[in-house]
């Protein structure tokens, strides 16, 4: 009905309250036409009987006004003043007993009034004589006795008067029963219409609300499916109203949404079928896994190289058997390190070959999402590897063979020096002391690169001990101090306020921190100051020395620990080993190195070792 009246949401709206409007009104005006009626009963009830009891009323006092005219003219006391009352009430007793018939309306009220009437006339017949005859002998009985009869007239008058009264009486009560019974009938008749019309509009709201509700509980459906990813919904719309109108946008948006999706997902397709093409023409081994470290793909190249992986089912720990590899990876995964990682990862072949390979990975996250995945290459660097181990092989044979005639060769520039071999003259002495000097820089790196090579092959054995680190530091700075003193540099040690214990080696890590020193001491300027601190923190135990020397170039800051770099401004005679094996002793320690620098604000280098 509704839907072809109206076109409008304001307009059914409008029609449901005029609806109930209507309702209440139907209920005011039929308990309006019963209060009128009521008010009627009362108003005839009030109008009739009040008339014919004040008529009443008034006829009884006429009589007894006539009876005391009666007594003046027969005591003879002023028959004038008497029979004037007489005629006065007489007058009286007509007027209201025609006011009663006038009011009368029942039957039984207008025979009363009837006889009412005669009696009064027979009355007067009776006593007329009494009034128009003077009285002359009062003691005559014939007249007394007349006088008595007309008192008797009169109480039968009054008996008639008394009679209407109990009429009037009795139609007052019988009007109250009526009255009583149109009030019941109205309570009642009005107490179902109101029922009636609240049940009426509790149905008519209900049925209202849910004819206008239900279009945008069909929205509201459709949108939490939407919600869930189901694009494939469509409101029937029947109804040109506002909300048939939203619903045909809605339909319009969905199937828009639909093209949307489809264009969506087939470029969707498109990239990771791209993708999955790049990743198989790589002849990496590569694999992506997710923020659980499950594998997600590989490519050919990676199940050529470690087998068969089956996506979706295989975790990263069972391929990557390297606890320090597989912590590092994820501890890149689950955030806990910002920066791109690379790891070397080694691994027996099946032909038991050893193999290297080069860990990059980063991860690959989406704006606004919560997934993350990262991407893995396995880079093969085994015949680099290789090489650089016959090249450390062959840099470690040659200065071993180096050693033995370098000896030799210290040993004759120090008996030429002392003069043993003969007297030398001051030309000969300059070029004994330039000997010497190339034979310390020769000696200390074939020393390194021994040390060096040792440290590689594993050729050395720590002896772990428990120690204090403030004694340790102090130790060191002690080494450093006379060193420091001859450049005037203030080297500072700050030592921290708790003791903290290391199982270390002490001959090792006093030469790694030792190489950190005086490293600062070598390129610090001349005034310069140097700080050693230590400081227990949740990673561990972090030894800090830091200065405020010239720094450290963006170009070389990444390279400092590769073997053989040398950082712009190196004095003669350093070969670039040093922060190597410092770096090589710390890895020992199962320890980290971080270094911060920028030109012209110093260095500052902090040392992590597990307490």
């Amino acid at each position: 009905m509704f839907r072809t009246l109206f076109t409008t949401l304001r307009a059914k709206i409008l029609t449901g309250y005029v609806v109930v409007i209507i309702i209440m009104i139907c209920v005011m005006i039929w308990s309006l036409y019963n209060f009128n009626r009521l008010n009627e009963s009362y108003r005839t009830i009030i109008a009739q009987n009040f008339s014919s009891i004040v008529a009443a009323d008034n006829m009884v006092r006429a009589l007894d006004n006539q009876v005391n005219g009666l007594f003046l003219i027969f005591s003879k006391e002023n028959p004038i003043q008497g029979k004037s009352q007489f005629e006065s009430s007489k007058q009286d007793f007509f007027y209201w007993l025609d006011y009663a018939r006038s009011a009368a309306t029942s039957p039984d009220e207008i025979a009363i009034l009837d006889s009412l009437n005669s009696q009064y006339r027979i009355f007067l017949t009776e006593v007329n004589f009494l009034i128009t005859i003077p009285l002359n002998y009062p003691g005559n009985l014939k007249h007394e006795d007349e006088y008595a009869k007309s008192i008797n007239l009169i109480s039968k008058i009054k008996g008639k008067c008394y009679e209407l009264f109990e009429t009037n009486h009795s139609f007052i009560k019988r009007a109250e029963t009526s009255v009583q019974s149109i009030t019941r009938s109205a309570a009642f008749t009005m107490l179902f219409l109101a029922i009636l019309g609240i049940v009426l509009s509790l149905v008519f709201s209900t049925k209202f609300s849910k004819f206008i509700v239900k279009p945008v509980k069909d929205l509201t459906r459709s949108v939490k499916r939407i919600s869930a990813g189901n694009f494939d919904q469509l409101i029937p719309s029947e109804d040109s109203d506002e909300i048939g109108i939203l619903a045909d946008e809605f339909n319009s948006m969905m199937g828009r949404l639909q093209r949307y999706e489809k264009l969506n997902i087939n470029k969707i397709l498109y990239e990771k079928r791209k993708s999955e093409i790049i990743i198989e023409s790589i002849n990496d081994p590569v694999l992506i896994v997710d923020a659980e470290l499950k594998i997600l793909l590989v490519n050919k190249a990676f199940n050529d190289e470690f087998g068969n992986v089956l996506p979706e089912i295989t975790l990263l720990d069972e391929i990557i058997k390297n606890e320090s590899v597989f912590e590092n990876i994820k501890s890149f995964v689950s955030g806990k390190t910002s920066a791109i990682q690379e790891n070397l990862y080694q691994v027996t072949d099946s032909d038991g070959n050893l193999r290297y390979f080069k860990l990059r990975y980063s991860i690959i996250n989406l704006p606004e999402s919560d997934i993350n995945t990262a991407l893995i290459v396995f880079s093969d660097i085994t015949k680099y590897k290789e090489l650089e181990i016959l090249k450390s092989e062959f840099v470690a044979k040659v200065s071993h063979e180096l050693k033995t005639p370098l000896t030799s060769m210290g040993m004759a520039v120090g008996i030429l020096n002392d003069g043993i071999a003969g007297h030398l003259t001051d030309k000969q002495k300059e070029l004994i002391e330039s000997m010497r000097d190339d034979y310390d820089r020769l000696n200390r790196m074939v020393k390194d690169i021994l040390e060096l090579s040792r440290i590689e092959s594993g050729g050395i054995k720590l002896q772990f001990e428990k120690m204090e680190v403030n004694d340790l530091l102090r130790e060191c700075v002690k080494t450093y101090t006379l060193q420091s003193k001859e450049k005037e540099i203030n080297l500072t040690f700050q030592p921290s306020e708790e003791q903290i214990y290391i199982t270390a080696d002490h001959h090792y890590l006093m030469n790694a921190i030792g190489n950190f020193v005086g490293n600062s001491i070598k390129f610090t300027p001349k005034g310069g100051e140097i700080t050693i601190s230590s400081e227990k923190k949740v990673l561990g135990l972090i030894i800090t020395i830091s200065d405020n020397g010239p720094g450290i170039n963006p170009e070389y800051l990444d390279k400092i620990f590769d073997k053989f770099v040398q950082v712009s401004g190196s004095r003669p005679g350093s070969v670039g080993l040093g922060l190597t094996i410092a770096k090589e002793i710390i890895d020992l320690h199962n320890g980290s190195i971080n270094v911060w620098s920028k030109p012209g604000q110093g260095s500052r280098f902090e040392i992590t070792l597990p307490v």
